[in-house]
Parts: structure tokens; C-alpha cells; sequence
């Protein structure tokens, strides 16, 4: 045996003892993966900037409303939002106001309360399903779970999907417990933590938790003609417990709204109450089914077998429900959903985990791969990998460092590695070096390669070139994203090179499309033209278009510009292009 193949075999076998040892206990494996998710998550949570419009609308929401102390009348500048429930907002409120104001326009403040939420969604589905599938099936199924790309991505976001995946995930659990029990069996306790877990998702986001009930309990009247059990959930008392833990929603509307959610037609209100992610989305047939496929990495590989075997297999009453809640869902997505694919299809990860731990972990070593799988060659599961963390570099047209090389080289190898164990008929290292595999690709993306990229984060360089200056008013021309509002509390009511004229702002950023108006304004109002301070070349990512910026600021604002910022030229002219369909 050569140098190498000896070093693997040390390797395999080290994991393999250290698998046994947590699979042995129920407490180590919940340990696991606790750091597991901080591990994977915080990084990301740390280093990337805000990044997402809805998350900023959301923190800069919680901003405005924990610094006027109106806890009851969430507004983002003046805008109410009829279909988002308080729920979002207070708990983003109590980490902005236990981190005190001087990180009230961090977002990673507003990250943390869905940091915490998808982080117990782990550890619920590990000690809620492992009485039924043994602990190291859900031990496996939870670590899919953890580092599949769309759960990592709600970790990482500051919005109601974030914190309602811990209800809608226990919700679903405790019904599965409560389907599954013995008819003499006690389930009162399982009866209370569903109808708990309901009442918080609608105080989180609205009623997705009830549609993915009822969504999954009307699949599952195709199989039961005799839906007896549903007497276990005691509805009597549960369904005014939810509600009265749901009940600050509809308060809170009452005190906005005078009515709830009036004045909006009856397909909005009904779009509304679906959730808080209401876009008026019109997707195309299969979208919701792609963002499973794509965001449930590693498990993807194994997905269809794994589905086809609940079908197979329905007769059991688990993998009936498991089946049901998966084609319930997904159904109803892709044909009333108006939430995007990529926040929406979360709640039906555990149920996908787990039907791909029981596929891998049942007691015939299978002799191939089950049909219907897609696992990959090993040089394609690395070059996979790679593509996709080379792109950002390209489309930034930006160098890696020797660091980031580096991570993109071992997040490939385990990606080669993952693959060769699938084809190997090795399925439980399989799982374990794929869910190693994610965890680096999940901590490169978000916490190396991403924040790297500099054009793609508008709002943040502005805010470094403006570090020393620390301006009392500022506007800013040609970027009126939620980060302009958030990150460099712009001023919302100077939005044009008049109301700038008109305020006299000490600091200006005026975007190349806009310095011939910005100037005119200038001179209109007897204004000289400041000087040019900083040049900064960026990129609109959210509206796909480049952006020139100059920071404009008066001897009043004069202060120390990073020398990466500096003007190449003073003599800055309007850009040729007269859209502004930018801004």
C-alpha cells in the first residue's frame, strides 16, 4: 500500500470511530450538530454583507421601529406591509436592542434570531424523528438537512422564512409522532408542541405552517379513508392555544390597518396570508421542483430513489406521511404559490432527509445504485464545485487570493471524495463526506469568496470610503437599493439633484448618469459643484446594471479618504448612457 492510500485508510478509519461515537449517543449527536451549524452558518452570518432587498427591508423596518420605540407599528419609511406578521420584527427587535444602538446598521445583528431558528430546526429534527428511525438515521438526515444550499441560505438571511422553518419543522414532526403512535397511546404532550409550534408560525409568518398541515392531511386523505387520529389532536383546547399565540398578527394589523389587511382585493388577501415572502411571483411549471433539486445538495443524489421508495412503500404508515407531506407541498407551489422557489421549499427538507437516510441506511447493502440516482462521476462532482466557486471571481473580474485557492481546492477534493463513496456503494460515508463537503462549500462561498468580491457590494464600499468622515446628512443619486437606506442612512427625502440642492447636504453620491442634473441643480441653487472626494466602480447585483459613483462632499465634510478610493481623474464627466433605468 502506497504513502496515499495508507493516509485514506487512517483517515476513513478515524471518521469511522468517530461516527460510532456519536451515533452511541443521542447527546454527543446532538452536539455534533450544534457545531455543525455554528460552524457552517456563522461565518457567513458574519462576513457577508447585507445582501438581499428583502432582508435589508426587514432589518432597516426593525431599525426604524426599535429607535422611534413603536414596537406596535413596524414601517419601512412610511410603508406599511399588510402581509408580514410581527413576529419577524420583534425578534430582530430584541437582538437590536440587547446589541445596543451603536450596531443598530449591522446586519448581522438582524441575522441572528434566524441563525437560531434554522439551527433548532436541526436539532428538532434529530431528536423528534430519532425515535422513529434510530439515532443514526437521524443523525444522517439532519446533517443533510443542516448544509443543504437553501437551508444554509435562510441562516444566513434576516427574514420570516428564517424563523419559521423551526415551527414548520416541528409542526410536521409532532403530527408525523402523533400519525404513526399506537391507538392507545398518550399524545397530548406531541398534541400541545404541534399546536405551540402552529400558533408560532403564524406569529412568524403568517399561515404557512397551517397550509403545510392542511396541504399534507388532504394527500393524505387519498391513502386513509378513516382520518380517526386526527381526534389525537385535541383541537378543542390546541386551536385556541394557537391561536392566542398568533394572536399579536392580527393586534398589530388592527392598530395599522384599523381593519385587518383592508382595502386589498380578495387574491391578495389570500396571497398575503400565505406568507411573508408574497411577491406576486407568476413562476414557470417546475420551478419549486428545481430550487428542491438544486438546494437540497448532497441528498439530490439519492432524491428520486429516495421518494420513490416512501411511494413504494406507502404502506407504512411513516413513509406515507413522509410522502404526503412532500407531494402536498410541492403541489401546492407550483400551482397557487406566489413566494420565490428559493425561500419557499425549505419546510419539506425534512421530510426529503429523512427519506434519503432511510434509503441509505437500510440493512441490505445494496449491490448498485438505486435507479433513478444522480450521483456523479468523481472528476464531475469536483469540477461541479469548482465552477461554482470560480464564478464569482469571474463575473467580478477578480483575482483569488492564495487562501481562497486554497479552500476552493479542498472543497473540491471532498466533493471527489463524496462521489467516489457514492459510486462505491459506500452510502453512509457517502452521506457523512458529503455532508462535509457542503459544510466547506457553504463557509468558501459566504464567508470567503463572496465578501471578496467588492463591485458586488455597492453600499459597504461607499460606507468604508465614508468611514472617517462619519457625514450627519448624505444622499445618495442613482442607488436608492434598501442598503443606501440602511447601511449609509441616506436621507429618503433628498432622492433627487434638486431636494439635494434644495437641503444643502454636506455629502453627496451621485452616480455617473446622474452628474449632469446633479451639477445643473448645483448651479440653479447658486451652488458651486463640491469637490470630488472618492470614485467608486461597482455593481447593482440586485438590478443587474453597473454602477459609477463619485462621493461629492463640501469643506464642511472634508476628511481622509482611503487611498484605494482616490479619483483617478477630477475631471469627471456624465456617463454617455441616459437611462436610468438603474436607479
Amino acid at each position: 500500500m502506497d504513502g496515499q492510500s495508507q493516509g485514506q485508510s487512517t483517515l476513513a478509519a478515524s471518521c469511522a470511530r468517530l461516527w460510532a461515537y456519536l451515533r452511541e449517543s443521542q447527546r454527543r449527536a446532538a452536539l455534533a450538530l450544534l457545531l455543525l451549524c455554528l460552524v457552517v452558518y456563522l461565518p457567513g452570518v458574519i462576513r457577508l454583507p447585507a445582501v438581499d432587498r428583502t432582508e435589508v427591508v426587514y432589518a432597516e423596518t426593525t431599525r426604524d421601529m426599535v429607535a422611534r420605540g413603536q414596537w406596535l407599528d413596524p414601517r419601512y419609511g412610511e410603508t406599511v406591509h399588510q402581509f408580514r406578521p410581527i413576529g419577524p420584527y420583534w425578534a430582530q427587535g430584541i437582538a437590536a436592542t440587547l446589541a445596543g444602538p451603536e450596531s443598530a446598521r449591522d446586519i448581522t445583528v438582524y441575522r441572528l434570531p434566524g441563525l437560531l431558528a434554522v439551527t433548532l430546526s436541526v436539532l428538532a429534527l434529530f431528536w423528534l424523528s430519532a425515535p422513529l428511525i434510530g439515532t443514526e438515521a437521524a443523525l444522517i438526515a439532519s446533517g443533510l438537512f443542516a448544509v443543504a444550499p437553501l437551508t444554509v441560505l435562510l441562516a444566513q438571511l434576516a427574514i420570516g422564512e428564517s424563523l419559521s422553518l423551526l415551527p414548520a419543522t416541528v409542526a410536521m414532526l409532532a403530527l408525523l409522532r402523533i400519525y404513526v403512535a399506537e391507538r392507545e397511546a398518550d399524545t397530548r404532550k406531541l398534541a400541545a408542541l404541534f399546536w405551540i409550534a402552529v400558533g408560532a408560525g403564524m406569529f412568524f409568518n403568517a399561515l404557512l405552517v397551517p397550509i403545510l398541515v392542511i396541504v399534507t392531511l388532504i394527500a393524505l386523505r387519498f391513502f386513509d379513508r378513516d382520518m380517526w387520529w386526527l381526534d389525537r389532536l385535541h383541537t378543542a383546547w390546541g386551536l385556541p392555544l394557537a391561536i392566542i399565540i398568533a394572536s399579536p398578527w392580527l393586534i398589530v394589523r388592527a392598530i395599522q390597518d384599523g381593519v385587518p389587511y383592508a382595502g386589498m382585493s380578495w387574491g391578495d388577501f389570500i396571497d398575503a396570508l400565505s406568507g411573508s415572502q408574497h411577491m406576486k411571483l407568476k413562476a414557470w411549471p417546475g420551478t419549486f421542483l428545481l430550487a428542491m433539486f438544486l438546494g437540497f445538495l448532497p441528498g439530490t443524489a439519492f432524491l428520486v430513489p429516495a421518494v420513490k421508495r416512501l411511494w413504494d412503500s406507502r404502506a407504512d404508515k411513516m413513509t406515507r406521511f413522509l410522502f404526503a407531506w412532500i407531494a402536498g407541498y410541492i403541489v401546492y407551489l407550483e400551482l397557487l404559490s406566489s413566494k420565490p422557489g428559493t425561500y419557499s421549499v425549505q419546510v419539506m427538507f425534512p421530510a426529503l432527509a429523512i427519506a434519503v437516510a432511510l434509503l441509505i441506511t437500510k440493512p441490505n447493502a445494496p449491490r448498485a445504485l438505486p435507479q433513478w440516482h444522480l450521483m456523479p462521476k468523481p472528476i464531475l462532482a469536483a469540477l461541479f464545485a469548482t465552477t461554482l466557486l470560480a464564478a464569482p471571481y469571474i463575473a467580478g473580474s477578480q483575482a483569488p487570493s492564495l487562501f481562497a485557492l486554497v479552500v476552493i481546492a479542498a472543497t473540491a477534493y471532498l466533493f471527489f471524495m463524496s462521489a467516489r463513496e457514492g459510486r462505491a456503494l459506500r452510502l453512509k460515508s457517502w452521506a457523512q463526506s458529503g455532508i462535509a463537503a457542503l459544510a466547506l462549500f457553504a463557509i468558501t462561498l459566504l464567508a470567503v469568496i463572496l465578501p471578496s468580491i467588492n463591485k458586488a457590494w455597492p453600499a459597504r464600499e461607499i460606507a468604508q470610503a465614508l468611514t472617517a468622515c462619519k457625514p450627519k446628512s448624505t444622499a445618495v443619486l442613482g442607488f436608492r437599493e434598501p442598503t443606501s437606506y440602511f447601511m449609509l442612512n441616506a436621507d429618503r427625502a433628498a432622492q433627487t439633484p434638486e431636494a439635494i440642492a434644495a437641503k444643502r447636504l454636506a455629502v453627496a453620491i451621485v452616480e455617473a448618469r446622474w452628474l449632469d442634473r446633479y451639477r445643473a441643480a448645483r448651479a440653479a441653487a447658486s451652488q458651486p459643484v463640491p469637490r470630488a472626494r472618492a470614485c467608486i466602480e461597482s455593481y447593482n447585483v440586485m438590478r443587474g446594471c453597473p454602477l459609477s459613483l463619485t462621493i461629492y462632499a463640501d469643506d464642511a465634510a472634508i476628511c481622509t479618504i482611503p487611498e484605494e478610493f482616490a479619483c483617478k481623474s477630477l475631471a469627471l464627466a456624465a456617463a454617455p448612457a441616459t437611462s436610468l433605468a438603474c436607479d
